[in-house]
């Protein structure tokens, strides 16, 4: 049997996309703009509304952080609009998906990571929370070893003391607090309801 072996011919144009490929990611970019008939949106053109839930947490997880305040008020506003669409939503669910956001496994443990002033930092952008596992209390030793990790464990350290003396003097009867400990109490809980509808700083 005979072979005849013919040597490659031009071709006019590319098979699959018109610009040159160098990697295989504008590979798929370049068929994806030569199959898409309607032109891709601006990315500013979608604005995020506060009366979806989708939206919602979005912004949120684009935050840089939020108060302990913050995230009460986002919470309850959070259960508003899942009422709204005709759904129910536990107070203490509505909670712990804004710690979620922030990359904490429930709002109790973002609580106790609190910083001095009483704020919960966005862990995600910070490279805190790996292979999308939230940070998680009962999985230290799983915590990468960094200036955040070390940041987390010295906020619990400081946070089981100043709320273990709040718990001390809550068990008192009100007439056995000295005038100290009222206004400790008084000055806790300002810093933990006010600004509570302030507006979140988002990252850039």
């Amino acid at each position: 049997m005979n072979y005849t072996v013919y040597p490659p011919q031009e071709i006019d144009k590319a098979i699959t996309a018109k610009a040159a490929i160098a990697h295989l990611g504008d590979h798929f970019q370049a068929f994806l703009n030569a199959n898409n008939i309607s032109s891709w949106a601006p990315a500013d053109d979608y604005t995020l509304r506060d009366d979806r839930v989708a939206d919602t947490l979005v912004y949120l997880g684009a935050s840089k952080g939020m108060s302990i305040a913050q995230m009460k008020y986002r919470g309850k506003k959070l259960m508003k609009v899942v009422k709204a669409s005709g759904g129910t939503m536990k107070l203490s669910f509505a909670y712990n998906l804004v710690a979620n956001c922030l990359g904490y496994a429930a709002f109790q443990f973002a609580n106790r990571c609190r910083s001095v002033d009483h704020y919960v930092e966005n862990l995600w952008p910070l490279g805190m929370v790996n292979n999308g596992h939230l940070f998680d209390d009962m999985k230290r030793e799983h915590w990468p070893s960094s200036s955040v990790s070390l940041r987390m464990r010295e906020n619990i350290e400081i946070n089981k003391v100043r709320d273990g003396l709040f718990k001390e003097i809550k068990w008192k009867e009100k007439k056995e607090r000295s005038q100290r400990e009222v206004d400790f109490l008084k000055a806790r809980n300002n810093a933990l309801t006010r600004r509570a509808t302030m507006p979140i700083e988002t990252r850039d």
